[in-house]
């Protein structure tokens, strides 16, 4: 596999990054001649996800409801009960979606405290880099007029 040490574009953003690439394969480079690469890494810090408490709630909810009927399944099937297996299902529904929903709600709870925030580690910029030997070809398409008309 080559090196790719070659900066060809450096771009704003991942998009026109993209862009670029998608470019020089639609005149001939091949995937494998080209990568993008993140350049001048910052540390930039985002609030804990404000708005997640709710999904978070209703996802483990529906969690629970399939481990509820899950578990209903296996009572009216293993146990002696004096309920019909609709009843038990019902209640197993019911247990399933409560649990599921309360544990959903206390982690969302816990990771959306007002301290929590994330620290993530992003780019500046965006390079199309490619090996030695392709640089030239890539630079020679990019600088055709017809390119950069398109």
């Amino acid at each position: 596999m080559p090196v790719h040490d070659t900066v060809i574009v450096s771009a704003r953003s991942y998009p026109e990054a993209e862009e670029t690439v998608r470019l020089l394969r639609s005149s001939g480079m091949t995937r494998d001649s080209l990568v993008i690469v993140g350049a001048e890494l910052v540390l930039a810090d985002r609030p804990a996800g404000a708005g997640r408490l709710g999904r978070l709630t209703a996802r483990n909810a529906a969690i629970g409801l399939g481990i509820g009927l899950l578990a209903a399944v296996f009572v009216t099937l293993v146990a002696d009960t004096t309920m019909t297996g609709l009843v038990v299902m019902l209640w197993g529904a019911v247990y399933g979606v409560i649990i599921g929903a309360l544990t959903g709600f206390f982690k969302g709870l816990v990771n959306n405290r007002p301290d929590a925030g994330f620290t993530e580690v992003l780019p500046a910029r965006y390079e199309v880099r490619a090996s030695a030997q392709d640089a030239s070809v890539a630079r020679a398409l990019l600088d055709q007029p017809s390119q950069r008309a398109a």
